[in-house]
């Protein structure tokens, strides 16, 4: 009870010095023109390239342009929100784009009079210095352009002038577009890298860590760890002025601290991932002065079994787990209605989907009897881990240790921070946890390799390996969009549920809270805010 106390002493002051804060700001009109988020998150590094944290990407998705940007369109019936449609994009530092050989070649247009800060001009060169680096330095880009594009080497980059770039593909890809229009493919300037650059990290990634040099609506004028990250309106930027000239990200890593600052109006909108937990949304359902945007979303939420790791090596025993999973009481208790039942590896929004395929409901019978027919002796100890202030994670933890029990485990919760998490899980650390994976790109075969090919060996979680699979997902992952794909991926779906390599759980929706007269949400496929368009109505 002390500690309890104590922690609302903490956070009643945080709130409390925001709140003054925000009255000082909304003192002026300038100051009007600011937005404050508080988020959940950290910055490990802005180097476009890199794998990072969730703020890190929302940064950088903020004060870099891509080539390409996924089109909105409005939510019909919420006022106020976009969301990107299927196959819809729009150029964002390119002016136009165009398909030669087949869809096997792709020409980026440059948009004409584009200049970095620097003042230096936007050239072809500059997209294939982007286009390069991702492709040589360490990250996520050198991962997904072999596997998405079949691009591995700089000469299938070609500059044809000053203001057109192809990309050269040995075919072509369904996925060419989406992945231009990815936040990692950041419009840098190279002259400002490689001032930076050294023999040791001659991609200058070290400095990219800290540092920002490209173009984008907004520049980062202070980044300081473990407080804020404050972000300014970029000058003489190509397209209008934002509505938002300031952009305040105020790092508040307890929920409830989250939920006081929003209730006391001293944040403009909560942030993150996750955020808000459902139920901490629930409780501002119909609270004046604020609102609440909600749409379905590719996020999933499942139990991870590492199938490298006794007894989940065993498939019965990854079934009987299915069994046991109480979905049925999860669902209610976890998502207060802010997301669905997950009944397939993919999510319920991607094509191809199939809700029809998997067996899996709740039966303690059942499962106690594939414990049997695996012949594995009980009880088993085992640890489920989950991340620290995830309370969906937390909560749905509690349900699945009473009822893992009940067929012959003993589990306990571990509980680490995310960083901790993700480290351990690359590796294979975790024997059984609470996983969540979003997809950028909303493509099945996308979704489905990086999750269960035996090639993903920083992102297959269960370590799963299946040769049948591996073929499908090969055969598929650069084959034109057809009735032949989607069955492909009916197929990879029924695998995988046969084989259960995730306990389901849930997909999240896309949900966040903020005041009222704000406009301009923008929701695109990689759940990453730009907060360009944003303004007060």
């Amino acid at each position: 009870m002390r500690d309890l106390k104590r922690r609302e002493l903490l956070a009643g002051g945080l709130a409390s010095l925001m709140l003054s804060s925000a009255f000082a700001r909304h003192a002026t009109a300038q100051d009007a023109r600011t937005l404050t988020i508080a988020w959940d998150t950290d910055i490990d590094t802005l180097d476009p390239a890199a794998f990072k944290s969730i703020g890190a990407y929302v940064v950088q998705a903020n004060v870099y342009d891509n080539p390409l940007s996924w089109r909105v369109q409005p939510v019909q019936g919420t006022q106020g929100l976009y969301r990107s449609q299927p196959g819809e994009f729009d150029g964002s530092a390119v002016e136009s784009w165009s398909f030669e050989n087949n869809e096997e070649t792709l020409v980026l247009t440059v948009r004409p009079s584009l200049a970095f800060p620097s003042g230096r001009p936007v050239t072809a060169q500059a997209f294939k210095y982007m286009f390069d680096r991702g492709l040589q330095s360490p990250g996520y880009i050198r991962l997904l352009f072999p596997t998405l594009l079949g691009v591995t080497k700089p000469e299938q980059i070609e500059v044809r002038d000053e203001r057109s770039v192809a990309i050269n593909m040995p075919a072509s890809s369904p996925m060419t577009l989406e992945v231009m229009a990815l936040s990692n493919n950041a419009l840098l300037d190279p002259d400002e890298v490689k001032a930076h650059a050294t023999d040791a990290d001659p991609w200058s990634t070290d400095w990219l860590k800290r540092n920002v040099a490209g173009l984008g609506p907004y520049t980062l004028i202070r980044n300081e760890p473990g407080v804020e990250v404050v972000l300014e309106a970029t000058k003489k930027y190509w397209r209008p002025a934002p509505y938002f000239q300031r952009l305040v990200f105020k790092f508040v890593p307890n929920e409830s601290d989250r939920v006081l600052l929003l209730k006391r109006r001293a944040v403009d909108i909560v942030t993150g991932r996750p955020g808000l937990s459902p139920k901490s949304v629930k409780s501002f359902e119909g609270e004046a002065g604020l609102k609440i945007f909600s749409v379905p979303d590719t996020t999933c939420h499942w139990l991870c079994m590492n199938s490298k790791k006794p007894p989940f090596d065993n498939v019965k025993v990854r079934q009987a787990v299915n069994y046991a999973i109480p979905i049925q009481a999860i669902i209610p208790n976890v998502l207060y209605g802010y997301g669905a039942q997950m009944k397939s590896p993919l999510p319920n929004l991607t094509p191809g989907y199939d809700d029809t395929l998997s067996p899996y409901k709740f039966d303690l019978a059942r499962a106690k009897a594939l414990m049997s027919e695996a012949g594995v002796t009980t009880p088993i100890p085992v640890e489920l881990a989950i991340r620290v202030g995830w309370q969906p994670h937390e909560q749905a933890a509690t349900w699945i240790q009473r009822e893992l029990e009940q067929i012959g485990f003993k589990v306990s919760i571990g509980k680490e921070t995310d960083a901790a998490f993700r480290q351990i899980a690359s590796k294979g650390g975790h024997q059984l946890s609470i996983e969540s994976w979003q997809s950028w790109i909303n493509d099945p075969f996308y979704h489905l390799y990086f999750n269960f090919s035996s090639k993903a060996i920083n992102t297959n979680t269960a370590f799963y390996a299946n040769p049948e699979l591996d073929n499908i997902l090969a055969d598929n992952m650069r084959a034109p969009r057809s009735d032949q794909r989607l069955a492909a991926a009916r197929q990879a779906q029924k695998i995988i549920i046969d084989d259960a390599v995730w306990g389901f759980l849930w997909y999240d929706n896309w949900t966040r809270v903020m005041r009222s007269d704000l406009t301009g949400v923008e929701k695109r496929w990689d759940t990453f805010e730009r907060y360009y368009a944003m303004k007060l109505a």
